[in-house]
């Protein structure tokens, strides 16, 4: 593409001799663009910080390694265990035993299911405690206020494990009184999970000093896969099986990532329809200039130029478009977050959308843009240099 062909593209742009409608087309297409790309910013971003803001969640609460065994059994408790895995691993923050199981909860008349979990009792510091004779429990703060419970109020659990009484066999129920409050962050684990002792639950259970596995949480979770490799070196009294946090997660963010590229997909439609309408634009600017392009011809313009003259109007629209896009949407990102317009309901734990812009996302969606308009030139403006030389001039 030479100075003639963008002088002369230019000029037909700004053509106003005939078809007026043409300058108003061309500013749709370019309207049309503009807000492809802006959704496309505004959208993946809410996106990428929704999926951050869960991840960081998750990783906070839920620990980054989980160890369990091959069969899926409980395994005795090995006190020594514990300490020898971290002395391995410097990278690992802390390992604790655990034990759980999905039960059922009573309070009063209300019944919903839980994750019973014992854990150390470190993760049970700060309990209130009014009844020292009852067993605690600490349930998950959504669980809580859908069952409308209050600190010191007492719930039966109730087992899968039944016991054999003088009416026949019954559930295994035993009460507890509530004595703190557990917040992650997820709304769908905190109307389920509750928290006990290990060896309260190892009781109830009748799994005498047995876990179901050890949880770890690391110094840096980004180093997991890491830790996994150098924790298969080592030498378990039993066959284990070691998950970190994304192969735990995996169809979480799976689900997330198919979100976000559906979304992607879906809104680079707004962008097809404004590329279509490109199509329209030039095409009619061919038919408006059919003896120019032929006097062209004549002068001695070769296909090639005729064909560049119009592609870079193609290219001009799609980068105009492009440009408004991204400083719409990176504008109206920022004002999103520094501002935080937009509320969000409690279940969140935010309080206003969380917004992550990515530059490599953007710099994706602009060359993404740019190519689909580069693409809808190419036919008018092959075209436009097939025209034929004797057919152009009659009109």
């Amino acid at each position: 593409m030479n100075i003639f062909d963008l002088f002369v593209g230019m000029r037909y742009l700004r053509s106003r001799k005939r078809h007026q409608g043409l300058n108003v087309t061309t500013w749709i297409s370019i309207g049309g663009i503009a807000v492809g790309v802006m959704s496309l910013i505004v959208v993946i971003s809410v996106m990428n910080g929704f999926g951050n803001d869960l991840r960081n969640k998750l990783l906070k609460f839920k620990s980054h390694l989980l160890i369990e065994s091959k069969t899926l059994e409980s395994f005795p408790f090995h006190a020594t265990l514990a300490q020898d895995i971290q002395k391995t691993n410097p990278k690992i923050k802390a390992i604790q035993p655990y034990l759980s199981t999905e039960m059922m909860l009573k309070a009063e008349d209300a019944v919903t299911g839980i994750l019973y979990k014992g854990v150390t009792d470190a993760l049970l510091s700060g309990a209130e405690m009014t009844q020292p004779n009852m067993p605690s429990v600490l349930l998950g703060k959504e669980l809580g206020h859908l069952m409308g419970l209050v600190i010191g109020d007492e719930v039966t659990i109730i087992s899968p494990i039944e016991t054999v009484g003088p009416l026949g066999s019954l559930p295994k129920m035993k009460k507890y009184q509530v004595s703190g409050w557990i917040q992650t962050g997820v709304y769908e684990i905190d109307t389920k999970l509750v928290y006990v002792s290990l060896v309260e639950a190892q009781d109830f259970l009748e799994r005498q000093n047995h876990i179901d596995g050890y949880e770890i949480m690391l110094h840096d979770a980004g180093r997991v896969e890491e830790v996994v490799s150098n924790l298969k070196k080592f030498s378990f009294p039993f066959e284990v099986s070691i998950r970190g946090w994304p192969e735990l997660n995996r169809a979480l963010f799976s689900a997330l990532k198919l979100e976000k590229f559906a979304m992607f997909l879906i809104l680079s439609f707004i962008v097809l329809v404004a590329a279509l309408n490109i199509i329209t634009t030039i095409t009619r600017v061919v038919l408006e200039k059919r003896k120019e392009i032929s006097i062209l011809k004549i002068m001695g313009a070769k296909q090639k130029n005729i064909m560049m003259i119009f592609l870079f109007q193609g290219i001009w629209m799609g980068l105009l478009g492009v440009g408004f896009g991204v400083t719409v949407g990176v504008l109206i990102c920022f004002i999103l977050n520094r501002f935080e317009i937009l509320k969000l309901p409690d279940i969140y734990y935010s309080t206003s959308v969380p917004i992550e812009m990515q530059a490599w996302m953007i710099v994706l969606i602009a060359c993404v843009a740019i190519l689909i308009t580069l693409l809808s030139s190419l036919y008018p403006a092959w075209k436009a240099s097939k025209l034929n030389l004797l057919e152009g001039i009659k009109f």
